[in-house]
């Protein structure tokens, strides 16, 4: 009876084991198989949305890699990672596979995590229009979505004239006084900037955009304290170009 009592536990025993094997292999083949169901993108929600969930979903299915209705295990994640990079309106692309289950029953999912590029200047002008980051990355305007920002107009010189005013522009982004002053600048040739304000009838002379903070703390003394006085309309010109100088000149 021991002997017999012995037997039965070790054929038990085995039963088990070849059932957990048999179930682990299951969900392992079950699990290799499964195909994707849906992409789902998500967008940082303190991005702008240049491009919606639909675009991007669009852009996946245009990079040539078979997404839904194809094996999870078969797609190639880096291939979509390389499609979505290559818009300059994103950054911070992360894609992967996503295996959600009930019981043994498996469902795919392709997650695609993104930033999308926060523009600081609008660049308008006769032949172009497009937006900016703190990079120098252009990103495209969009019909959807406006960004509320320093429009600047003319050609940029030179790369350094290029940084310059990318400092500039997110100098006033972050100052609520200017943001609502400064509407455009213009950029003449020789990389000098003209300002458009958006409160009276006249222009600042602003010089090259270095030394912003300062020229832009001397302009602000002057919007303080002699237009409490003068008022905004008496002048045609304000001129900030020469170092710790705010020359006016009248109309």
């Amino acid at each position: 009876m021991k002997v017999v009592k012995k037997i039965f536990i070790i054929l038990g025993w085995l039963l088990l084991i070849g059932g957990i094997g048999f179930t682990i292999y299951y969900a392992y083949t079950q699990r290799e198989a499964v195909r994707c169901q849906e992409i789902v993108v998500n967008i940082n929600p303190n991005s702008p949305k240049f491009l919606d969930e639909h675009e991007i979903i669009d852009m996946i299915e245009k990079s040539g890699e078979m997404v839904v209705g194809n094996r999870l295990s078969a797609i190639n994640i880096n291939k979509v990672e390389t499609k979505l990079n290559s818009s300059s309106s994103l950054a911070n692309v992360q894609v992967f596979k996503k295996v959600e289950s009930k019981g043994l029953s498996f469902k795919g999912k392709l997650v695609v995590s993104l930033d999308e590029r926060t523009p600081i200047i609008r660049i308008k002008n006769s032949t172009e229009d497009y937006y900016m980051d703190m990079e120098g990355n252009k990103i495209p305007t969009s019909a959807k979505y406006v960004e509320r920002i320093m429009i600047a107009s003319g050609t940029i010189p030179n790369p350094e004239t290029q940084a310059s005013l990318l400092k500039m522009a997110d100098f006033v982004n972050k100052d609520e006084f200017w943001k609502a002053q400064i509407e455009q600048v213009f950029v003449q040739a020789n990389g000098e900037l003209l300002l458009l304000p958006q409160v009276g009838d006249y222009l600042i002379e602003f010089g090259t955009p270095d030394d912003c903070a300062l020229k832009l703390r001397n302009l602000k003394a002057v919007y303080q304290q002699g237009f409490k006085n003068m008022g905004w309309n008496k002048y045609r010109t304000i001129s900030v170009k020469y170092r710790n100088q705010v020359v006016c000149t009248k109309k």
